[in-house]
């Protein structure tokens, strides 16, 4: 029957309307909160609540209780990698590691999260730089186009209010270079850091502390004024001099130069018509980088030095030789190419011309002076016969002075005049006598004893005919006998006078010869002597230029601390 079922329908009908009107009610804010909060970590909510509390403050003043307090900086550098050194534009590009550590006062929670014993565990926590004050320090000879240099890194802020920030930056900076001695320079580039806006009573900036283990195994720090090199990459055209000694104690590196703190004083106009003055302290991080040398040893120096050695046989040749003068323009070709690879390799805009590009000018000075000279030297060798005897002045000074020194054999001198006959005048200081003159006048004895044996037989024969005449008595025609007596005397004697004339003529031509090669070996001796002369003086000219080739010490620097007395 229905009556038994009514009841319960009535009950459920009476909930309903009580069910709708709950879930319609929207949740308490308590409530929701307490559910939020029980979905969060300690750590999202200290970070709130640090970051809530830095709104309320705001973002823009420096982190001091009083405006009149200062703000230490530690700042250090971490080279990572030298990217390049643009000669021509002076541009140094690094990879860099930048280290900020400060105190703010804001980011402490280490009182009161003992208190509340939510955040005891928490020691370190990590934000955004857009959320808390970051100091201003840029690098101040900058020469990069970007609007940024830095990549965005998190900060790590500790529980006493410690703040690391390290930011990793690719800078472009300003790097004077010196190219005088390439390939074998050494480049000092300063990458100076500072504040842009607060002078250093706003903000104090020193050196970031280098964490050490002492020999008892006790924890310490000091400030370490160099470039950090510990997570180096080596380059492969500079070493640097911090690569030596990356992990050493700073005040025990002697290689790696130190860099200094030097104070700027800027003075401004005041609205009033006075001046005041501001003085901004910056760090100045140095490196010194020696190029590598050995690309350019192989393809610059080594060829030049053996191309200078090969000039020497232009002077070792035989002076008669034309070769001296090939091979003279074969090298000046050669070094012609070498000085394009140079300038190549070298920066154009420089202050000073690299020493190896005067040392092939240098060079090819020299062997077109060569070449000239050798030009000189073979026409003296090959056409001395053809000259005047030799100045005694040139003789004296080059011949036998100098000839003597560079142990040149001497040349012969010239013959005495020899009279032949009236006509034949000595000269007034004849030269010595030469034995082949002696040998020639030797060699005209036998003609002369024929001579005398032909007029000896004619005396005979008269003596004979005589005697004939007295023993026979026959009358002979003497006119006739006197006529074939005087003609033969006159053939007998003109046959010996033109054999005087003969005698005269090659004894004549015979001395006119030796005076000629006598002369002629004056002046080959002469040309011997001059290349011996150019041979050495190319030789001194070379030695000089490659000891002032050589790597002087390295660049000077000033004194490291020249500026820290007026900062402190």
């Amino acid at each position: 029957s229905p009556s038994p079922m009514r009841p319960p329908v009535l009950l459920l009908s009476s909930l309903l309307p009580l069910l709708g009107q709950l879930l319609s009610t929207p949740p308490s804010p308590a409530l929701a909160s307490s559910a939020k909060a029980a979905n969060r970590s300690n750590e999202k909510l200290l970070i709130q609540k640090l970051i809530n509390g830095y709104r309320e403050h705001g973002l823009l003043g420096r982190p001091v209780g009083n405006y009149k307090d200062q703000v230490e900086i530690k700042f250090g550098l971490a080279f990572v990698q030298i990217l390049d050194l643009d000669e021509n534009r002076q541009l140094l590009r690094t990879n860099c590691w930048l280290r900020y550590m400060w105190h703010d006062r804001l980011l402490n929670w280490s009182g009161w999260a003992n208190t509340t014993r939510q955040f005891e565990n928490l020691t370190q926590i990590r934000v955004f730089p857009d959320l808390i004050w970051t100091p201003d320090i840029r690098l101040l000879n900058f020469a990069d186009e970007r609007l940024s240099e830095q990549r965005e890194a998190r900060i790590v802020v500790y529980s006493h209010g410690l703040v690391l920030w390290v930011p990793q930056s690719l800078f472009k900076s300003t790097c004077p270079v010196e190219s005088l001695y390439f390939p074998f320079d050494t480049q000092l580039c300063v990458l100076e850091f500072g504040s842009w806006t607060y002078d250093v009573t706003q903000l104090n900036i020193n050196w970031y502390d280098y964490e050490i283990t002492y020999d008892n195994n006790t924890q310490g720090s000091e400030p370490n004024p160099y470039i950090d090199y510990t997570n180096y990459i080596p380059s492969n055209e500079w070493v640097t001099d911090g690569e030596l000694e990356p992990t050493i104690w700073p005040s025990r590196r002697t290689k790696q130069i130190r860099s200094i703190v030097r104070c700027r004083n800027v003075t401004f106009q005041s609205a009033s018509g006075g001046q005041y003055n501001r003085t901004y302290k910056t760090l100045q991080y140095r490196v010194r980088m020696r190029r590598s040398a050995s690309f350019y040893l192989s393809i610059l120096v080594l060829p030049c030095m053996l191309l200078s050695c090969l000039t020497w046989v232009i002077f070792w040749l035989p002076p008669e030789s034309p070769a001296k003068m090939q091979l003279g323009m074969n090298i000046f070709v050669a070094f012609f190419v070498l000085m394009l690879l140079l300038s190549e390799a070298t920066p154009s805009a420089v202050k000073t011309f690299p020493l190896i590009g005067y040392y092939y000018c240098l060079n090819m000075v020299m062997i077109t002076l060569s070449t000239f000279l050798a030009v000189i030297v073979i026409n003296l060798y090959v056409c001395a016969d053809r000259h005047a005897p030799l100045n005694p002045l040139l003789r004296q000074l080059l011949v036998e002075g100098l000839g003597r020194l560079f142990l040149v054999r001497q040349s012969v001198p010239l013959p005495p005049p020899v009279a032949c006959g009236k006509a034949a005048k000595p000269k007034k200081q004849p030269p010595p006598q030469l034995p082949s003159t002696q040998a020639v006048a030797a060699a005209g004895a036998p003609e002369a004893e024929q001579i005398g044996q032909l007029q000896r037989q004619r005396r005979h024969r008269q003596q004979h005919r005589q005697r004939r005449q007295k023993s026979s008595g026959a009358c002979l025609n003497e006119e006739d006998d006197a006529e074939e007596e005087s003609t033969r005397s006159g053939s007998v004697e003109k046959g010996v006078l033109e054999l005087k004339r003969h005698l005269r003529m090659y004894l004549s031509r015979l001395k006119e010869k030796e005076r000629r090669n006598s002369a002629a070996m004056e002046w080959r001796t002469l040309a011997i002597v001059l290349d011996r002369i150019f041979f050495t003086s190319y030789v001194l000219a070379i030695m000089v230029a490659i000891v002032l080739l050589i790597p002087r010490a390295h660049p000077e620097l000033p004194y490291e601390r020249e500026d820290q007395k007026y900062c402190m």
